[in-house]
């Protein structure tokens, strides 16, 4: 009898989402239709739903914290207030094709806790949006098609390491805040700061950014308030000491329009295109199994000089399995040469691979790839309102090219979705003006 009412006492203590001296971890998984954070029809809760209906940082009547749980976005959902992610194992996750944006601005997360070990609370593979992002003792991976933007500042502390591996983006239109600890931005991606490294004080920042990570610091003005724990923070002008690969470099004389990597026909298809070119010598292209230690797998030889569209195709006909990545050089005739963004492709892979998207704001270039018949194409925005419809009254099939007209579209975030036959192909992409 003891035996049984023991093993029931222990059932009501760990069962409860969030509840009791011995906290449970809860999982929160975003529903298809996805919706806004603070709304229980949003979630999908792993555990006893009698807890909190959505991810919560408020206290119980314990006192212990709601937040430690694991948050997985795989859905498109509007951040409609502000959250930590703390806890023993508490982590965020946000899935491929999946997003989570800011409703307005001024929201922010914080990531890791003081008393806690430093840990991964960040695995980000789709659309991060918001105001302020913080990372105390805490990690951050962010996977090839991750996009992590704040439109004010990221605070690093106490040996916080964010991954950004090649192709993904780290965009802080604000100010990078290093504010103890010897933190690290590490991997092969690109970080653009639109503002200022500020520290305490003007010492060396070595170390901070990693050898392959492509950094872009342009100084500018940041319109955002100051936090209350990073004032004293200044501006520091030996941030650029710290830098390998500079991402502000001015390209070279060759005006690339679009450079895409598909899998088909048991290779792998590497097309590009230039709207002009000077003094350009070859493009070369070249492969890496781990995003970090390129190989050229082909050259092609370039126009020299041209002032008209030309395009190119290559091929790797002997690929590596599962997912590599691809990236163009470009080689000018004095020597100098630039990279283009690289992009991953998955051998036997389909799926979004099938569709790219490519231009500035007002015309939009959207090619797609597939067997099934395509009879609409339309544009959306990161919050999933509809900008642009077009039917196909031709319904192609097999690969095609169109151009979209898009009007009052700004930098930023957006997607195209083809819609065919077989069903919705959707493709995530950034317009730049």
């Amino acid at each position: 009898m003891k035996t049984t009412l023991l093993s029931f006492v222990l059932i009501f203590v760990f069962g409860f989402c969030g509840m009791g001296s011995v906290q449970a971890q809860c999982t929160y998984t975003s529903k298809p239709g996805g919706g806004a954070w603070s709304d229980p029809n949003t979630w999908v809760i792993s555990g006893n739903a009698n807890g909190h209906l959505v991810p919560t940082t408020q206290l119980q009547r314990n006192g212990q914290d709601a937040n430690n749980s694991i948050v997985i976005i795989a859905s498109d959902v509007r951040l409609d207030r502000d959250y930590l992610v703390g806890g023993d194992n508490g982590k965020l996750i946000i899935n491929a094709g999946a997003s989570l944006v800011e409703d307005q601005a001024g929201r922010s997360l914080a990531f890791g806790e003081q008393q806690k070990a430093d840990q991964v609370r960040l695995e980000l593979n789709g659309l991060l949006q918001v105001s302020r992002a913080s990372f105390y003792k805490a990690d951050a991976d962010l996977g090839s098609r991750a996009v992590l933007r704040t439109s004010c500042s990221v605070a690093l502390a106490n040996q916080s390491n964010l991954d950004i591996e090649a192709g993904a983006v780290l965009d802080i239109d604000g100010n990078l805040m290093v504010r103890q600890g010897n933190p690290s931005l590490v991997g092969s991606g690109t970080l653009s700061i639109s503002g200022c490294v500020m520290t305490q004080g003007n010492g060396s920042l070595n170390g901070l950014f990693g050898p392959n990570l492509s950094v872009c610091i342009q100084g500018g003005a940041s319109s955002c308030a100051v936090a209350e724990e990073d004032r004293g923070l200044q501006c520091n002008p030996r941030a650029l000491d710290a830098i390998t690969v500079n991402g502000c470099r001015q390209p070279l004389p060759v005006e690339l329009v679009s450079f895409t990597a598909r899998y088909a026909d048991r290779q792998v298809v590497v097309q590009w295109a230039t709207a002009s070119e000077k003094n350009s010598a070859s493009f070369a292209v070249e492969r890496s199994a781990d995003g970090k230690s390129f190989e050229t797998v082909t050259t092609t030889e370039a126009a020299g000089n041209s002032s008209s569209r030309r395009s190119y195709t290559a091929a790797d006909r002997r690929p590596l399995s599962g997912t590599s990545y691809y990236r163009l050089k470009q080689i000018d005739l004095d020597g100098t040469f630039t990279y283009s963004t690289a992009l991953p492709v998955t051998a036997g892979s389909l799926g979004s691979e099938q569709l790219q998207a490519y231009g500035r704001a007002g015309l939009l270039n959207v090619e797609m790839h597939g067997n099934a018949p395509c009879h609409m194409l339309r544009v959306l925005d990161s919050m999933g309102r509809v900008l642009y419809t077009e039917t196909l009254t031709d319904a192609p099939t097999g690969s095609f090219v169109r151009q979209l007209p898009l009007q009052h579209t700004g930098t930023g975030v957006y997607i195209v979705q083809a819609v065919t036959t077989e069903g919705t192909v959707s493709r995530k992409f950034m317009m730049l003006n």
